[in-house]
């Protein structure tokens, strides 16, 4: 896993919790003076174990965690590399750029990134079924990612998950449907 995905989970541990205890989880999961650079890489296992440990302290599903944690990742990878957010006019054209724009630049800039693959086609006009498979099994985190940039681009969507490989599937399939905002009563006198 790349610092950078350490270095934001900071950012949330530490907005929600204080540093006082981000400093715990590093001294309880990372190896003594752990400093984790953004371009390097880190064991999968480390972030995990730090996950898991926030799930119990906040008695929540890791799942839930994770997904929350998605969520808080994608505002900060795009406060990071605004000018790659930039190129998409909406959030229809991001999850379609995820492989050939966005996994395309996070190759240029970190070695080796370990990345799932993901495929996306249109179901309608307001549904887009994206196909994702990774050895880390990260699809809530994914799942978070995708309402993130929702978030960031004011588009209410509502995802279903249903196929998993946490179910022993080969990959996860989810189903996003793109909500449409209802318009507001204006009166026209």
């Amino acid at each position: 896993m790349k610092g950078i995905i350490f270095n934001i989970l900071e950012d949330m541990v530490v907005k929600q919790c204080g540093m006082q205890v981000w400093n715990e989880l590093l001294a309880k999961h990372a190896p003594t003076d752990r400093v984790y650079v953004s371009a390097k890489s880190h064991a999968d296992s480390e972030l995990l174990d730090i996950v898991q440990d926030v799930a119990e302290q906040l008695n929540m599903p890791v799942t839930e965690v994770v997904r929350a944690f998605g969520r808080f990742l994608f505002g900060g990878l795009a406060a990071r590399h605004t000018d790659v957010v930039a190129r998409f006019a909406d959030f229809d054209a991001l999850v379609f750029g995820i492989h050939d724009v966005i996994h395309l630049e996070v190759n240029k800039l970190y070695h080796e990134p370990g990345l799932p693959t993901i495929s996306c086609q249109r179901l309608s006009p307001q549904q887009i079924q994206l196909r994702y498979a990774s050895p880390r099994k990260l699809c809530y985190c994914a799942e978070g990612l995708l309402y993130g940039a929702a978030e960031y681009f004011h588009q209410s969507i509502l995802i279903r998950h249903p196929k998993c490989m946490h179910q022993g599937s080969d990959h996860c399939e989810m189903i996003i449907d793109l909500q449409v905002a209802s318009m507001a009563y204006r009166d026209w006198e």
